[in-house]
Parts: structure tokens; sequence; C-alpha cells
């Protein structure tokens, strides 16, 4: 397998409350886990292929915790890819390369991996506040977690050891719907979480 890393933008949702218990190796509020992972790549390379400036996405779902396994997932890769870049990301995306967290998922948790879908990716939030789109499939309005007379607050997660994260600045995923058959979900003012990272073969380096 060709060697790889990328820098990106990232940004995660779920179905748990604020700062999201599984961070702490907790269980998911509700006792199951439904959720999506996007990375806007800034600039990254699989082999000779150049993966800057374009965006893939995860989304997991998990009956129970996610360490039981389980798991139904897919694979979405901005349609303005490459054949190159759509084998890449679609390799990184699955854990098929490598890359801690994706191969941890890919290879013991996830046991039903739906087909790799390529559509429009839009990732435009700045300080922990925008929108992300996932073609007409997902989306999620990010906001600053706030106290009740409206005064925002920026708390910081820091995860030496993080998997997805190194640092990552807690916001309020004001709302989030996911819509791909069984691969549905919607909810409002839940975890999220935003960050600059950095991964290669080994997994999440910064």
């Amino acid at each position: 397998m060709d060697a790889w890393s990328f820098e990106a933008d990232y940004f995660t949702a779920c179905n748990c409350d604020w700062g999201c218990p599984c961070n702490f190796n907790a269980p998911p509020n509700g006792g199951s886990c439904r959720g999506w992972c996007l990375w806007q790549i800034r600039k990254g390379q699989f082999g000779d292929t150049d993966l800057a400036g374009i965006g893939f996405a995860v989304y997991y779902d998990f009956p129970g915790l996610i360490e039981q396994g389980n798991g139904a997932a897919c694979v979405y890769i901005d349609s303005s890819a490459t054949a190159e870049q759509r084998k890449a990301l679609d390799a990184i995306g699955s854990g098929k390369a490598g890359g801690g967290i994706f191969q941890l998922f890919g290879e013991q948790l996830v046991t039903t991996w739906l087909p790799t879908k390529f559509v429009p990716i839009e990732f435009e939030i700045e300080d922990g506040v925008g929108r992300v789109r996932i073609g007409d499939i997902g989306e999620a309005d990010s906001e600053l977690l706030s106290y009740p007379d409206g005064s925002t607050i920026r708390p910081t997660l820091k995860l030496p050891h993080g998997l997805e994260y190194k640092t990552g600045l807690m916001t309020n995923a004001r709302r989030w719907r996911w819509r791909d058959g069984r691969l549905s979900a919607g909810y409002e003012n839940r975890y999220g979480a935003v960050a600059r990272v950095k991964f290669t073969a080994e997994g999440c380096v910064g």
C-alpha cells in the first residue's frame, strides 16, 4: 500500500451530549452510537496522488457500544475528486490503508460497509461556526457553546492519545441530519467538535 498523509480541517457530530462521553471511554448517551466525521483536506498525498482540496466523510451506526462492533458505515467522497483521488480516499476511509481509527473501525468494528458514494461536499466552518453539507444526504449547523444568558464559551478538549484529534474545540451541533437508507438519523443540540488534524497510515499524529 502506498505511503500517505494529510492535514485537514475536521468536523464531527453524533447523537451524544456535548463533549461526547466516548471521548472518555464512557458509554454513549442512550446506549448506541450514530455519528459522522468529515475531513476537508488542506494538503496531502497518497503515493503520487495529490489529495489537497478534497473532502471526504464517514458515517457510522452502531446498535450498542462502539467496542461491541456490529456497526454499519459508508464512505462519502467529494464528487470533484479524480479517479485516483477517489481510490485513495476510499482506501483511507474504509481502513484498508491503515490510519489508526480508520483501520480500527474498518477491520474490527464495522461489519457492514455500504457502497462508497461520490457527492458534492461543502465545508464552511470558521472558528467553530458554520455549516457542512454532504450532497443531499447529510448536513449540520455548528455553533459555539453558550451559557443561558447567550454568552459564548470555547471549551477545548485535549486528548494526547486521541484517535480522532489531539486538540478539539467543542461545539454545539445545533442541527444535524443524515438520510441514506439504513443510515438515517436527525438530532438537535448535540455533540460537535472541530479541529485541525494530521493523519498518516499510523493514525492521528497531530
